[in-house]
């Protein structure tokens, strides 16, 4: 295996790009949710585990940027990540299908 490169502009940018809130939120988002569906696992397949890390990830970056735009703390995006996977994807589909629905209805 080949040796990395020392090159501190390289280090120096990933951990500036991994202190950002919005970056811990998407991993804490992708870390919990990891070990949540491993837990509960009966018959989960690898794939199922790694899409839903991901979609919970993802689901981190919009709430990151929901927090930004309504000048919240940025600290947030890392409860919100956690929060999110925690709940994982059906229960958030579940929560912001039935908000919505509420919203239509009122309409």
């Amino acid at each position: 295996m080949p040796n990395m490169p020392d090159k501190p502009d390289t280090w120096a940018k990933i951990w500036l790009a991994l202190s950002n809130p919005l970056w811990q939120g998407v991993i804490m988002s992708i870390t919990v949710s990891l070990l949540r569906v491993m837990y509960d696992a009966k018959e989960t397949s690898k794939r199922r585990i790694v899409f839903e890390a991901l979609i919970c990830g993802s689901l981190s970056l919009v709430a990151s940027s929901l927090i930004e735009w309504m000048a919240w703390p940025s600290s947030l995006s890392v409860a919100a990540g956690g929060t999110i996977g925690f709940l994982g994807v059906t229960a958030i589909r579940e929560l912001v299908t039935r908000f919505l629905g509420r919203k239509a209805d009122s309409i």
